[in-house]
């Protein structure tokens, strides 16, 4: 699963993650009747900024004539051509003064890293994290983490689990009540994912800890 991650801009943005599906997704400034599918706030991009579509398993990204251009890895994009997109890239809009306004991170939890079936059987110790039941907290290396009670108890599954890959299926089944798990959407799992993962991880934006199995679900590893 794609997704972006708002680094820079406005401050009621900021952090704030944009599931990709495999539609054509525009991105634009936030307006009366807004035209764009991810709404951002800030008056220095265009209503219908940039594009990003999906073709042969990867993501491009286009600039739609904007007013103020879009960037992709500190180049501007030129708004007649598709660049592909790979995981971390750097998508700038609304150049002012020579400011990038807002820096969205493209991430593909898809493509984050890779392991073997032999790898995940010698996982058999967290060494970094702990779980202190009594105070319902994460001890992550040696620090004691407090979490909204869902993220902690996704944690707790995937701790149970270490080096298991967990399924979607699975990961809604133990972490949302049976009341509330039918349409628990992938989108959901992700973001749930991604604030764990600004929790537990040493750079979240490069997970080596909570990482994913393209086409299974999420693995805890040590």
């Amino acid at each position: 699963m794609a997704f972006l991650v708002v680094e820079k801009g406005n401050a009621s943005d900021l952090g704030k993650m944009f599931p990709l599906g495999t539609t054509t997704v525009i991105i634009g400034r936030k307006a009366i009747d807004p035209s764009a599918d991810i709404v951002l706030n800030d008056g220095f991009i265009s209503r219908r900024h940039a594009e990003i579509v999906y073709k042969d398993g990867s993501y491009m990204i286009r600039d739609l004539g904007s007013t103020n251009g879009t960037t992709l890895d500190g180049k501007m994009v030129n708004d007649m051509k598709h660049n592909l997109l790979k995981p971390d890239s750097v998508i700038g809009l609304g150049i002012n003064d020579q400011t990038t306004r807002i820096i969205l991170i493209f991430k593909d939890t898809d493509a984050t890293i890779t392991f073997t079936k032999d790898e995940l059987s010698e996982v058999n110790n967290v060494t970094w994290l702990q779980i202190d039941k009594a105070r319902k907290e994460a001890i992550v290396d040696g620090k004691h983490v407090s979490l909204p009670p869902r993220c902690y108890k996704l944690l707790c599954y995937l701790y149970e689990n270490a080096g298991k890959v967990c399924s979607m299926d699975e990961i809604i089944a133990n972490v949302w009540q049976e009341s509330s798990a039918e349409g628990v959407s992938d989108a959901a799992i992700i973001q749930l994912i991604h604030r764990l993962r600004d929790a537990v991880e040493v750079d979240p934006l490069k997970p080596r800890r909570l990482i994913s199995k393209k086409g299974f679900g999420y693995a805890l590893l040590y």
